[in-house]
């Protein structure tokens, strides 16, 4: 995605205004406007993951897509259970999956066009993915803390997250020797990664996670799913794509508002419960892009 230059200049404009507005306007107002980009274009990017498998397997027997169904929501299901009942490993699961699925979703166009997928080329999707959340959990180190102890009830010592930032920055600049990256391609993400820390260092920890969860990785992410499935990005595939989203677009925030209602929590126990949700569908997500990228 960073490698298109139009979409990376609007994208460094527009995470330079957000720090901006995000530093300057009142968190409460900041953390709502977060919460709408999250629920609206960051679910949506991952609810035509069944449209997606149709796409790539439409010339296989109906039965076998039957059971890609069956699978996909067993994921959905296993992904809510493990963090019911263990959480720990439910929340580093879903920390690498998620590391490895941004890093897929940034680093893949460029890399998939010098050579086959590699298990070097998958450590280097997942240690840039892990980078992003080591440089928000560190810059962000009390809110994180706070938010793992409510998920898991375990207290992370706040300089777990400094060391292990610093041994991803390393790995990360060690594997960009050995990757097919250009050192313009490097300074770039440099660039995107001290940005990154500005807006995690200074705004709160719902909005930093959002402008790059949404603007970085979502709506990039939309745009690939769209050239995949309609070969182009135009008003009308949008409006296809947004249409065939919306029942488990709104499957998805019943389902988050009715186990916020439901277990009567106190408002400061949302954002724990929030994260928690977001894990559990990304799970079957990851899964699916996973499987689009494997020829």
């Amino acid at each position: 995605m960073i490698l298109h230059n139009k979409i990376y200049q609007i994208t460094i404009i527009l995470t330079i205004l957000l720090i901006v507005l995000g530093f300057s306007l009142n968190p409460s107002f900041t953390d709502f406007t977060a919460l709408f980009f999250i629920l609206t274009a960051g679910i949506i990017h991952g609810a035509n993951d069944i449209r997606l498998l149709q796409k790539k397997y439409q010339n296989t027997q109906f039965n076998f897509f039957i059971m890609l169904l069956i699978l996909y929501v067993f994921v959905v299901v296993a992904g809510a259970i493990l963090f019911f009942y263990v959480p720990s490993a439910a929340l580093i699961f879903f920390i690498l999956f998620s590391g490895f699925h941004f890093g897929q979703q940034h680093w893949s166009s460029y890399l998939n066009r010098k050579n086959k997928e590699s298990f070097l080329k998958q450590v280097g999707y997942t240690v840039y993915g892990l980078l992003v959340f080591g440089l928000l959990f560190s810059l962000q180190s009390l809110d994180v803390s706070f938010v793992i102890e409510n998920i898991t009830g375990k207290v992370i010592p706040e300089h777990i997250y400094y060391y292990s930032a610093v041994f991803l920055i390393l790995s990360h600049c060690i594997l960009s020797i050995f990757l097919p990256v250009s050192f313009k391609v490097f300074v770039k993400e440099l660039i995107v990664l001290v940005l990154l820390a500005v807006l995690f260092g200074t705004t709160s920890l719902l909005f930093s996670f959002g402008v790059y969860f949404v603007f970085w990785h979502s709506i990039p992410s939309i745009r690939e799913q769209l050239i995949y499935l309609d070969g182009e990005v135009s008003l009308r595939t949008v409006k296809g794509y947004v249409r065939s989203s919306l029942v488990y677009w709104l499957f998805s925030l019943i389902g988050l508002f009715l186990f916020y209602y439901y277990l009567d929590l106190d408002s400061e126990y949302f954002v724990p419960l929030f994260f928690t949700f977001l894990a559990a569908i990304t799970f079957p997500h990851t899964v699916v892009i996973g499987m689009l990228k494997t020829e």
